[in-house]
Parts: C-alpha cells; sequence; structure tokens
C-alpha cells in the first residue's frame, strides 16, 4: 500500500471488509507492513473494501469470494492525498439519515431537508418511525414521547411541544431517540424500570450562540384566537428562554404533563413495586377536583408562560438548571355518556348528561445541579415545588333503563368544589468512582411533602322505580365536605457496584422509605336553620397513616463490546399502620415482595440491534381496597373494603428488535411485550334490584394476561422518490371480574394495520397519505350474544405546497370511522378538514401571514368508546368545530458565532 506520488509506503491504516447488500462492518484489521494484508472472511458474498488514513481519501473496491475463487488479490493499492484528490474532483455523496447505536437511534438532521424558519417539528416528520400528529404529541416507535431535551438538559422539562414548536430546524445537527433512565441507573449501569421515550435534540455548534425566537397572533371567528410569544438567547454553553400563550383553540399550552408527580388533590396510598408507599389523586374518593389535564373534551382557554436557565461552568464541573412555569386553564362542555351494566343474565342502559366547568391555576419550579467534586465524584441536587387551586362546577342527569326498557332509576346530582394545594420535593444524590476500575457506589436521599385543603358541596336526588314504571322511593343527599391531607416521605438509597472482571460486575443495592400522612375529611348535613353544621360519621374520617419499608438487591452485569447482560432481584418488607382518630381502631398489614428481572442487549452491528427485558411486578392492594373510606359522591355506587387481600403479580417480557440498512434506506422496528397476571385483584359489582351497585375487591385464582405487537417497516420505493411505511398494532387483554358473585371474563383483541405514503420534494413541498383499518373483538363471558365486535378506519391525508411568489399551501384531512355494534347501535364517523394559504415576505422570509379555516366540513364532533371489565361505554362531548382565523407570525433569528467543527 503506497502513495505513488510521493513514493511513501503506508502502514496502520484502518482496513475494513462490508457486506455490499447493506454495508455492515464483517471485519477491520490495521496493517503492521505496507507490502501486504490479509483479511479472513468466514463465507462467500458480496463485499466493499474501504482502507482509510488520515490525510488520504478513503479507497474503496467491491470484489466477490465463491468456491472458486476464495481468495481475492488486490495486488496493488495506490491512497491519494486529499488535498491532491480536491484539486482534481468534487465528489458529492449522499449522508447517512441515521444511525443504531444500541439502544440509541440517532437520526442526522443535516440528511433532511427543511424550509427556512422551518421547526424542529417540520424535522421530526421525515424522520422513519417518528410521528407528529396535527397538535405536536409525538410518537415514537409505537411509544409517546413526553420528554424532550436539547443538549441532554431539559427545557421546561414537562411539556416536548415549547422544544419541537419553536426551536428552529436549521440549528439542529443530530437527533436521538432513547429510553431515558434514572441518573442512580444511568452511573450504575443497572436498570431499575424506569424509563421514558426520549428525544435529544443536539444542536450545531455554530447555532449556539445569539438569540431567535417568534411572535405569533392570530385573531379568529366565534371569538377564538391565539397569541404566542417565544424568545432564546444563547451564549456557548448558557441558555435562556421565556415563552408566554394565549389560546382557546385547544392546540397550545394544554397540557402540563404532571398528572402523576406534581400537587394532587385526594390522597390515595399505594404501594410501589418497590415497597415503597405513593400517594395519588383518585378522582372521586375524596373531593371532586380537577387535575388539569386536557384531552379534546370542551371548550378550553388557557393562559401560560414560563422561563427556563441552564448553563455550565468552572470548566463543565458545574451544570445548572432552572424552569418556572405559571398558567390557568378552564374548561367548559357538555359530555353525554352510556354506560351498558352487564349483569349474569340481563344488563342496564345509563344514560348520563354532564354540564362541566373547570378551572385550575397552577405555578411550579424545578431546578437541577449538578457538580463534579473531582474526577471521580460528582453531586446532583434537585428540588421542586409548587402550588394549585382548582374549582369544579359539574352538573349531572342520569336514567337507568333495564334491559326491557322499563325505568330503573333517575339521579339528578350537582358538585362544586374548591381544592388548594401545595407541593415541595428536594433530593441530593452523591456518585463515586473508586480506584479500583468499576468499583463505585452511590448514595441519595429525598424528602416530598404535600398538602391538601378543600371544600366540597354535593346535592344528589335520586328517584327509584318499580318493573311496573311507578315510582318507589327516592333518596336526597344534601351535605358539605370539607378535606385536609398532608404527606412526608423520606426515602433513601445506596448502590455499590464491585467488578468481578474486566466485562463482569455486582451490583448491590438497598432502599429504605417511611412515609407518614394524615387525612381527615368531616361531612355535614343541613341543621333545621339551613346551616351545614350536622356531622354525618358515616361519611367522615380522621386518619394518620405510617409506612416503613425496605429494600435489599443484588445484580450481576456482564458487558463486552456488543452484549450488555444485567440480571438479578430485589426483596422488600413493607410495613403499614393506619389508625382512624374516630373510633380509635388499628389497621396493620405486612407484605413481602420478590421481584426478579432480567435485561440483555445486543448488538449485531451498528445499524442492527435487538434486547429483551423480563421481570417480576408486585401489586399490593391500595389502601381503598382494603379499608376505604366510605364516600357517597355518587350514591348509585358504593366502595367496600376488604382487609382480607392478599398481593398479586406478573411476569412481564419485553422484547425489541431494531434495524437500519442506510443504502436502500430501509428501516425496521419491531416490539412485543407479554404480561401473565397471578393472583388478581378485582373487582366484585353487586347490583340490587333497583340499579345500587356496591363494589368490593377480591382475589382470584384465575391468571389472566395482555399482550401486544407494534412493527413498523419503513422504505424508499423505487418510483418518484416515494416512502412507504407500513405498521402492524395487534393487542390482546383477557382479564376477570366479579359481577353479583359470579365470574366475569372479558375477552378483547385489536388488530390495526397502518399504511402510510409520503413524497418530500424538498423546495415543492411534501405529501403524505395514511390508511389505517381497526377491527376490535371485546366480549363478556355474561352475556357472549352482547359484543362490540366491529371494523373501524382513519384515513388521513396531508399536503403542503411551496407555490411561486413566496406563497404556499397546506390541507389536512381525516376521517374517522366507529362502527356501530349490538351493544351500541349508532355508526360513529366524522371528517375532519383543515386548510390554510399563507405567503411569506421580506428577505429572510421571516414573516409570514395566513389564512386558516378550521374544521371546514363542520362535523368535529368528540367520541370514543370503552371496555372495562362489565362495563362498555359510548362517550360524546362539546368540541371546537368551525372557525376561520388571520394569523401574523415573525420569526427573528440572530444566531452566529464559532464555526462548525470541520
Amino acid at each position: 500500500m503506497t502513495d505513488s506520488a510521493a513514493g511513501i509506503k503506508i502502514t496502520d491504516a484502518t482496513i475494513s471488509v462490508l457486506t455490499a447488500k447493506d454495508s455492515t462492518l464483517c471485519k477491520f484489521i490495521w496493517n503492521t507492513s505496507s507490502h501486504n494484508f490479509s483479511v479472513p472472511l468466514k463465507e462467500g458474498g458480496n463485499y466493499i473494501l474501504l482502507i482509510s488514513y488520515p490525510g488520504y481519501a478513503d479507497y474503496t473496491a467491491g470484489f466477490s469470494l465463491d468456491s472458486t475463487k476464495p481468495v481475492y488479490d488486490f495486488r496493488g493499492i495506490n491512497m491519494l492525498l486529499k488535498s491532491r484528490l480536491l484539486t482534481e474532483v468534487l465528489i458529492q455523496g449522499k449522508k447517512a439519515e441515521m444511525k443504531i447505536k444500541g439502544d440509541t437511534t440517532e437520526y442526522d438532521a443535516t440528511a433532511f431537508h427543511v424550509e427556512p424558519n422551518a421547526k424542529v417539528e417540520d424535522l421530526l416528520r421525515q424522520f422513519p418511525g417518528i410521528e407528529v400528529d396535527k397538535d405536536g404529541k409525538i410518537t415514537a416507535q409505537g411509544k409517546t414521547v413526553n420528554k424532550v431535551l436539547v443538549d441532554g438538559e431539559e427545557f421546561f422539562g414537562d411539556d416536548p411541544t415549547l422544544v419541537t414548536k419553536n426551536i428552529r430546524a436549521d440549528m439542529v445537527d443530530k437527533v436521538q431517540l432513547y429510553d431515558r433512565t434514572s441518573d442512580q441507573a444511568n452511573f450504575t449501569g443497572i436498570d431499575d424500570g424506569k424509563k421514558e421515550k426520549t428525544l435529544n435534540i443536539k444542536l450545531k455548534e455554530d447555532k449556539k450562540n445569539g438569540y431567535f425566537g417568534k411572535v405569533e397572533a392570530s385573531a379568529g371567528t366565534d371569538k377564538f384566537y391565539t397569541g404566542k410569544m417565544m424568545f432564546n438567547a444563547f451564549k456557548g454553553k448558557e441558555r435562556f428562554s421565556a415563552f408566554g400563550i394565549l389560546d382557546n383553540t385547544g392546540h397550545l399550552g394544554m397540557d402540563w404533563g404532571d398528572n402523576s408527580k406534581y400537587g394532587m388533590s385526594n390522597f390515595n396510598f399505594n404501594f410501589g413495586d418497590d415497597g415503597s408507599i405513593r400517594i395519588t389523586g383518585s378522582g372521586n374518593d375524596e373531593l371532586e377536583s380537577y387535575n388539569g389535564e386536557y384531552y379534546g373534551e370542551g371548550l378550553p382557554t388557557a393562559r401560560n408562560g414560563g422561563l427556563h436557565y441552564d448553563n455550565k461552568f468552572n470548566n463543565d464541573k458545574a451544570t445548572v438548571n432552572v424552569n418556572y412555569r405559571i398558567g390557568t386553564l378552564a374548561v367548559d362542555g357538555n359530555k353525554n355518556v352510556l354506560t351498558q351494566n352487564t349483569l349474569p343474565s340481563s344488563y342496564i342502559n345509563t344514560n348520563s348528561n354532564q354540564a362541566f366547568h373547570n378551572y385550575l391555576f397552577r405555578q411550579k419550579g424545578n431546578g437541577r445541579f449538578e457538580y463534579k467534586l473531582d474526577t471521580s465524584s460528582s453531586l446532583i441536587v434537585n428540588a421542586a415545588g409548587g402550588i394549585r387551586h382548582s374549582s369544579v362546577d359539574n352538573e349531572y342527569s342520569t336514567t337507568s333503563l333495564r334491559q326491557d326498557s322499563t325505568l330503573l332509576n333517575t339521579n339528578n346530582r350537582a358538585i362544586h368544589s374548591k381544592t388548594d394545594e401545595n407541593t415541595f420535593d428536594a433530593g441530593l444524590l452523591f456518585n463515586k468512582t473508586l480506584k479500583k476500575k468499576g468499583r463505585k457506589f452511590t448514595m441519595g436521599i429525598s424528602e416530598s411533602h404535600s398538602s391538601s385543603t378543600g371544600n366540597e358541596l354535593l346535592k344528589s336526588d335520586i328517584n327509584y322505580y318499580n318493573t311496573k314504571g311507578e315510582q318507589d322511593s327516592s333518596v336526597i343527599n344534601d351535605q358539605n365536605r370539607v378535606q385536609h391531607s398532608d404527606n412526608n416521605t423520606l426515602t433513601a438509597n445506596g448502590t455499590f457496584n464491585e467488578p468481578l472482571s474486566e466485562k463482569a460486575s455486582l451490583s448491590f443495592s438497598y432502599d429504605f422509605v417511611m412515609t407518614n400522612a394524615n387525612s381527615n375529611l368531616n361531612t355535614y348535613k343541613k341543621s333545621a336553620d339551613e346551616k351545614y353544621n350536622v356531622l354525618d360519621s358515616l361519611y367522615s374520617n380522621d386518619f394518620k397513616i405510617d409506612n416503613f419499608s425496605n429494600q435489599a438487591g443484588v445484580m450481576f452485569l456482564y458487558k463486552t463490546a456488543k452484549f450488555r447482560f444485567n440480571g438479578g432481584t430485589k426483596v422488600s418488607n413493607v410495613s403499614f399502620e393506619q389508625l382512624n382518630h374516630y373510633d380509635n381502631t388499628i389497621f396493620r398489614r405486612n407484605f413481602v415482595n420478590y421481584n426478579p428481572q432480567i435485561n440483555f442487549t445486543y448488538n449485531f452491528s451498528q445499524s442492527r440491534s435487538m434486547s429483551l427485558y423480563m421481570n417480576r411486578r408486585t401489586q399490593l392492594p391500595n389502601v381503598t381496597q382494603l379499608q376505604p373510606v366510605r364516600i357517597n359522591t355518587d350514591p348509585l355506587n358504593v366502595h367496600l373494603g376488604n382487609p382480607d387481600l392478599k398481593p398479586s403479580y406478573s411476569e412481564d417480557i419485553y422484547w425489541n428488535y431494531n434495524s437500519y440498512k442506510a443504502i436502500t434506506e430501509q428501516y425496521f422496528y419491531l416490539n412485543a411485550n407479554f404480561s401473565l397476571r397471578h393472583n388478581a385483584i378485582v373487582s366484585n359489582a353487586s347490583t340490587d334490584s333497583v340499579g345500587a351497585s356496591t363494589y368490593q375487591y377480591a382475589n382470584i385464582n384465575k391468571d389472566g394476561y395482555n399482550g401486544g405487537i407494534w412493527a413498523t417497516y419503513d422504505f424508499k420505493l423505487k418510483w418518484w422518490g416515494l416512502h412507504l411505511s407500513t405498521s402492524m398494532n395487534g393487542n390482546t387483554n383477557v382479564s376477570y371480574n366479579m359481577v353479583n358473585s359470579i365470574l366475569n371474563k372479558s375477552t378483547s383483541y385489536s388488530i390495526s394495520p397502518q399504511f402510510s405514503l409520503r413524497k418530500n420534494g424538498k423546495k415543492k413541498g411534501y405529501a403524505e397519505l395514511n390508511f389505517e383499518p381497526t377491527y376490535d373483538i371485546q366480549k363478556s363471558s355474561l352475556l357472549p350474544n352482547m359484543n362490540s365486535n366491529g371494523l373501524g378506519y382513519n384515513i388521513g391525508g396531508e399536503t403542503r405546497v411551496f407555490l411561486p411568489a413566496d406563497f404556499e399551501f397546506y390541507s389536512n384531512v381525516s376521517f374517522r370511522y366507529t362502527p356501530k355494534t349490538k351493544s351500541f347501535n349508532t355508526d360513529l364517523k366524522r371528517t375532519l378538514w383543515n386548510m390554510e394559504i399563507g405567503r411569506k415576505f421580506l428577505k429572510e422570509k421571516q414573516l409570514r401571514v395566513a389564512m386558516t379555516v378550521n374544521d371546514l366540513l363542520n362535523q368535529n364532533t368528540g367520541f370514543n368508546r370503552n371496555v372495562s371489565g362489565s362495563l362498555i361505554t359510548q362517550n360524546t362531548y362539546t368540541t371546537i368545530k368551525r372557525y376561520y382565523t388571520l394569523t401574523i407570525t415573525w420569526d427573528f433569528n440572530k444566531m452566529g458565532g464559532a464555526k462548525p467543527k470541520s
């Protein structure tokens, strides 16, 4: 191997052999001699020889091996200096759009074309395996993306759209998709089961200095409007951002995504797999409270704003990330719910109309500080806190009929409540790497506090009817309920990793959780003077709850260049005590959990990998199931506790396979999961002759299961540069419940293939067509002739065309059809058609004016169907229908600074 022009012999070059079919690496060596080298291969086939050496252009050549020609001799190889090559010819090539690095899929943003001032969500729509709907919700590899980072740092934390709708696409270098783990799991390398699908937006080096943002205002018919401002200032590793949103169209600022981790109004005590106790909201279990989530039901009005700051300083030893958000959300609307309650020999049909007005004010802040104490240790400090105020004004009108359509009962209810909440959480995590390679330990401690106070007025009027339709009796409830709850939880944990060899190690862990909580609920009836001052002890309580848990675990880790395995088990002991101050009764329970797990990943190559995860999970009965607070928010549905409940457990298996072929642009992803449930805790519903139901939980010895598969295959066709994406989503579930002490088996199957054809015309625009049929089988063993089987489908299309004179046209059409079934004799269907025409102005096209029509056909009626045990429900609700808007958007951009690295 020589540089013939300079007469230089070349040694220590990188010599690689790749398969010609998909460019995967077979073998590589370094040549120690300039005269000859040999690369042994296991089998014949078509290959590519690739030779690289600093300062020289890559040498590539194709060759074939078979039984008639087991050896290929290149005889002489001449290398050319890049400087000499570039003076003679310019070589252009297409960048690889994506790479697969173990469990991380990385997209090269520079390989995709976007228009000036396009945003990250416009870029994501072009990535195989990623879908972005019209409201900005991101689905990747069949799972919802709840976290979007910028250069590995949180950016307002909990609303992905604040990144995807505002960061400019031309600032992005790479986009990484992976399952994000906890800080502790990331340091130890041991999977702790805490994962969430995450996108990391990596910016170009020359786009990290300056400022950018946008201002948008739109005014529409029927008093619809949007006002939005986003400002970002970047200076190297220092970033500041601010935003403000005013909106009543339902597209912006609707979701903070914090329902499971922030400020609950109603305390329901649940045990985690690790023996910890979690206190979460439970809807109607105490006070009716609005949690701030919006899923398209009703007409929303949102006011949101926030500030973000992050920076690295002191030679990157210190990192700070701070976020603050404040906002309100009001939702008004009407909802109709049809419910079919299947009984052993008949069913009850219930029609419920609800008028609602929900309001929420909230503000919260969170911060993270990480400091590298030295080369072997670091300290992470996290803190978060906030306040919430919510109010609910709901009115219900409900009618229930027997199977023969005779009147069973009527119920008119009104609930008016106000709730105030406060939360604060803080924690420390210390990481230390010891002198022996692979030996490390972590220590963490955290404290969380939450409190809630509320007041609720309940009025209910129930009328019961006999089989002749005559009124038998009536029950009137008129009560005022006052609630206060608080919770303090202390958590401490530690891990220690001990290396056994260069590839293997053991990890030991210990967790301690202590929870102290109080829950007080006083229910008052009206006195003779019409004041709520008569205590109703039946629906009042005053509980003190103490919980202690200890968990120990050991895990084995084995890691090579291609293979990664960890497996082991965790054992926990939970001690729970509940004191009822009203009667001084004490309720105690003790649980022991045993949870083994296995997790491994195998990388076939840089573009193909698979992983398997198996574990055993224990589900402990929660306090509501063991000894619930007696609540009469809905007098027709009463819950009782069962102190004899035992834990249930399940074995879970998750498997996925990921593959990408760069040359042919073929992407394939497969995810499968299966869960087998034992000793399940199920509901036993007893419904009497007047339609009132009493619920109590029980263990059953029937094994239920659920499983699913999601696969996608995305490839480029030979015709006109079209991309075809085919997906398959299949799910099955078998579960049990008791109805009037008779076992009911609920079976459901769902098969949903999807076909998507798209074309990106670069400067001309893009177009995409989608077709998704869905066949559902949902049946109950109590009444097998009554089911919700049917074939529905979704058809959609989207196009954006760039016209002369800087005009552009956009259109989005979707048709959804849900068929009638034996349970509901009504077809549900709607066509949504949105259209926009706009024009860009100014030199950099940063000013845009657009005319938009939302729901052109005025068919936007919200609906859905659900099956849960022996209950089948169909919901229809108020939604936003047709309106027209004029929108003006100004994008400003003054980014510059360091040049990108060559």
